[in-house]
């Protein structure tokens, strides 16, 4: 069983709880992509940057640079956290990211909260496509929505925003109590259904399956061909 989830996973099980199962249950290690690893070092390079570290904004971070500036200076004021490992359990309290109660994940890699006002911004970080990814990322910040009401039961108004820093592009959506409320009554549902499955059917699709680590290797005898 899949015992602890997060946005990815559940995105994953959804899409082929046969992949989820190669992945998460017996953990079988997938090559590198370039293009995670190109995410990661630029999500590293805005983290130094806004914890203040000597770096030169290139290519397009410089697209964002007023914005990471807003960051930084919030950073050394204290407002803002960066890479914040939020885990919680399943009844959604604040939990240790590796405790024994652990149900659910997130890495936020921005959050901005001035404890003088009942309002919050989370950030998050995105590389690559921008065309086809909008609803997903929106689901996301719901998940971001509902952590931090739970941590911040005082906040009146959450924000969140995808940075997507390959276009140049900022989507922001905007939540009240009720709203989050609502959204992570929806998340619960889904979650529940992943992490307590027993079978992990393939959903063999012509094109996924293309790409697929798994079905490449031979391992899914269930691929699409």
């Amino acid at each position: 069983m899949i015992y602890q989830w997060s946005y990815s996973r559940l995105k994953t099980y959804e899409g082929c709880p046969k992949q989820a199962f190669f992945r998460y249950v017996q953990k079988i290690k997938e090559p590198p992509v370039k293009a995670m690893e190109r995410g990661k070092e630029i999500h590293k390079t805005c983290e130094d940057y806004i914890r203040g570290r000597d770096i030169i904004l290139t290519g397009t971070l410089k697209d964002f640079e007023d914005g990471l500036n807003i960051l930084r200076e919030n950073y050394r004021k204290g407002h803002v956290l960066c890479e914040g490992d939020w885990a919680w359990d399943k009844d959604w309290n604040k939990t240790d990211w590796f405790g024994y109660d652990t149900w659910g994940r997130a890495k936020v890699d921005a959050f901005y909260h001035d404890d003088s006002t009942n309002e919050a911004t989370v950030i998050d970080f995105k590389t690559g496509r921008y065309e086809g990814n909008q609803e997903g990322h929106r689901e996301q910040c719901e998940l971001y929505a509902s952590i931090c009401l739970l941590r911040y039961p005082e906040l009146e108004k959450i924000t969140t925003e995808m940075w997507y820093l390959d276009h140049n592009k900022i989507d922001r959506y905007e939540y009240d109590k009720n709203t989050i409320e609502n959204k992570r009554k929806k998340l619960t549902e889904r979650a529940i259904i992943m992490t307590t499955a027993e079978d992990f059917p393939a959903k063999p699709d012509k094109w996924k399956c293309r790409w697929c680590y798994f079905g490449k290797e031979g391992l899914c005898q269930d691929a699409a061909k």
